[in-house]
């Protein structure tokens, strides 16, 4: 029997945001000029108290590294968090200017010389208030309708069915020597791409640019991933239990997550860690409340700490840039600042449909060309992250930033798109709760782990990333772990 969480604390939650969403399709059908200068925070206040009463409903029943805690958890720290700083900053972020003068680091340690304070200046339209209004409801709207999406009896099939995954394995997979091959390939993807660049020296010089990243096409990200994959495949089929094996473990998930630093990405160095830190939750010991906890301030300050001195390198020499790393971790701006993911959709849904058009499925469409391989697919667009950043500011900023699913969503269709997607949201979450280890029988047991873990990732990546980041991921560890598990596996 498929274990299916309490409905009862996601119908609170649906419940105290049905205020939030009568007031919500009101304010959508006015131009941004005329949304009340309270709304957001009549919004927030809502958003902010129903997603942590569902932390800790999940925190109760063993449910914060399932769907429904990850969701409250993000929308918590990525899209409550954030907008309130900059409510309470209004004064500051409208009445002074934009700081054009400003400092790699204090693009992300002063408001007025944050993105968003460019934006307010030069490109906004209406007033601020107005702008704060749209966007908060957009994210509101996205986890009503998310959890709406959950509690649906096609969601609740969706799960059953997915608990039966693997029941016909009438033997269980030997995967030791595919996940020495897979880690093996990884490495090579790891010295070919640091060949691309030029080796370490170049791509350290290059760590605040994130220029290290261009060398990352479709074949080399497939090819790193196999060690992703790799890692999945051993925590899910040979768990270990022994301490050697738990080193051993550990090692290599480091080596990875080390890689992915000097590449200068903070979103790859989380996707390794996170997986193995769901499996390990999954196969061997559930995590301890104040274990997550603790885990959640490192994983917080290590964010901060790794853009300060990502940002610091632009201008100064890595080794002047990381002794001030301390200090600048702990500004309490630059925390607050480390996932801006609420900033690009303000700017977006004040932007778009003002400025510029809905997309009608193209942002999708975008995503799904971009991450064909070069060789089928010859002047295949960037991702879409990059491309609205550019639609923005031109060539102003080098890299891409997402706006979660609630921005792509209205990138396309507008609040419309974000009704739509949040219910099918909900739907893909609730069927990912089948795939939990306590939810189906032993037959199929680490299959589901792998597509657990896996799935979990994307829902996180699909709530505070882009298409592009989505079907990248699903496509760079989906391949390798198909080609391990149906082609080269074999059963003992």
């Amino acid at each position: 029997m498929t274990t299916i969480p309490d409905r009862g604390a996601v119908l609170l939650a649906v419940g105290s945001l049905l205020a939030a969403l009568t007031c919500g399709v009101a304010i959508a059908e006015l131009p941004s000029d005329a949304i009340s200068q309270t709304s957001h925070w009549v919004l927030l206040a809502v958003l902010a108290a129903s997603a942590l009463a569902l932390v800790v409903w999940a925190a109760r029943h063993d449910e914060l590294l399932a769907p429904l805690g990850v969701l409250a958890m993000t929308m918590l720290f990525y899209f409550v968090v954030r907008p309130l700083e900059l409510a309470m900053s209004a004064g500051e972020l409208v009445g002074e200017n934009y700081n054009y003068y400003a400092t790699p680091l204090e693009t992300i340690n002063s408001i007025t010389g944050q993105e968003i304070s460019l934006f307010v200046h030069t490109r906004m339209s209406g007033d601020f208030e107005a702008a704060m209004g749209r966007a908060t409801l957009a994210v509101t709207l996205f986890f009503l309708l998310a959890l709406a999406g959950y509690v649906l009896p096609v969601a609740g099939h969706l799960a059953e069915r997915a608990a039966r995954i693997g029941s016909g394995m009438k033997h269980n997979l030997e995967v030791r020597w595919v996940v020495v091959a897979w880690l093996a390939l990884g490495v090579l993807g790891q010295a070919l791409i640091l060949r691309t660049i030029g080796g370490l020296g170049v791509a350290s010089t290059q760590l605040g640019t994130q220029g290290n990243l261009a060398s990352l096409d479709f074949s080399l990200l497939t090819m790193l991933n196999f060690y992703t994959a790799g890692l999945v495949m051993w925590i899910s089929w040979h768990p270990p239990r022994g301490r050697g094996a738990q080193v051993a473990l550990g090692l290599a998930l480091f080596e990875l997550s080390a890689f992915y630093m000097l590449l200068g990405s903070r979103t790859l160095v989380i996707v390794p860690v996170l997986l193995i830190g769901l499996a390990w939750s999954e196969t061997i010991k559930p995590w301890r409340i104040r274990t997550l906890f603790v885990g959640a301030i490192v994983g917080l300050f290590f964010a901060s700490a790794y853009l300060t001195l990502r940002e610091d390198t632009r201008n100064r020499p890595f080794s002047e840039a990381i002794k001030d790393v301390p200090a600048n971790a702990l500004n309490a701006r630059t925390i607050l600042n480390s996932s801006p993911v609420f900033d690009q959709l303000f700017m977006e849904t004040n932007f778009v449909p003002e400025q510029a058009p809905y997309r009608y499925g193209g942002e999708l469409s975008q995503a799904v060309r971009g991450n064909l391989p070069g060789l089928l697919y010859e002047g295949k667009p960037e991702s879409t992250d990059v491309t609205f950043r550019k639609l923005i500011w031109g060539d102003r900023f080098l890299a891409g930033r997402p706006t979660g699913a609630a921005g792509e969503f209205y990138r396309d269709f507008g609040f419309p798109g974000i009704v739509v997607g949040s219910l099918l949201f909900g739907i893909f979450a609730r069927g990912l709760s089948g795939l939990r280890a306590r939810a189906g029988g032993e037959a199929g047991r680490p299959l589901r782990i792998a597509l657990f873990v896996v799935g979990l990732l994307l829902l996180y990546q699909v709530a505070i990333g882009s298409y592009s980041l989505v079907v990248g991921s699903a496509l760079a560890i989906g391949i390798p772990l198909f080609l391990g598990l149906k082609v080269f596996a074999r059963s003992r």
